[in-house]
């Protein structure tokens, strides 16, 4: 019995230092994500090259969307008065930070320009004017052209999540809050029990062999 004691607490004592070692290690990966020990494992630094076309495919769109606006402000009269700006759901340079919370209620989303178009639009190319309305033709590239950007903005965040090892971080978070402090608590106060009751054994031993050659 008193061995066994001993072995337990020689798990348990190891059990708490294996489970202090690994929360030290999650809590340096979520300081700096880029530059720590688990980087052979999970080497969010090769993500940082992307970066630079993240940005630069935000500044495209951002510089896009402003040149639109400005057209648009240019044919606003008496033709076109319904003609509504696009929210430009990119700050100003050099940042270029994703907030499209923060358009304008007056404004659309890129991907909503085809319905605003489309009452403008002449689809039977031959009999078109020379006025303001845009052939079939056109208004189908606009809608392609504006759906592939679209659908670039719906996965932007998950995009930039992943270039942040936002995920990797997200679940050691969960990982320090919920498990490691209960997990080095239980060991820790497990191995000092096991000391104890080890030490118990050890006294009540000697007493029975003292006694036992009287």
């Amino acid at each position: 019995m008193t061995v066994i004691c001993w072995l337990l607490f020689g798990v348990y004592f190891c059990l708490e230092n294996f489970s202090g070692d690994v929360c030290t290690t999650l809590n340096n990966f979520q300081e700096n994500p880029y530059n720590n020990s688990l980087s052979s494992i999970v080497p969010c630094d090769e993500l940082l090259s992307a970066e630079s076309v993240l940005n630069e495919i935000s500044a495209g769109i951002y510089n896009l969307v402003n040149k639109v606006n400005a057209n648009i402000s240019n044919r606003q009269g008496k033709l076109l008065p319904n003609l509504v700006y696009i929210c430009n759901p990119f700050s100003g340079p050099p940042e270029y930070m994703y907030q499209p919370e923060k358009c304008s209620a007056n404004t659309i989303q890129i991907g909503d320009v085809p319905k605003v178009l489309e009452p403008y639009t002449c689809f039977d190319d031959e009999s078109c004017g020379n006025g303001d309305f845009i052939t079939g033709s056109e208004y189908e590239l606009v809608k392609a052209y504006t759906s592939s950007i679209q659908k670039l903005l719906d996965v932007y965040p998950s995009t930039e999540h992943l270039l942040g090892c936002q995920l990797v971080k997200d679940a050691f978070s969960q990982i320090l809050h919920r498990h490691c402090k209960p997990l080095k608590k239980f060991a820790g106060m497990t191995w000092i029990g096991m000391v104890v009751l080890a030490s118990i054994m050890v006294f009540t031993v000697v007493l029975w062999t003292v006694k036992a050659c009287q």
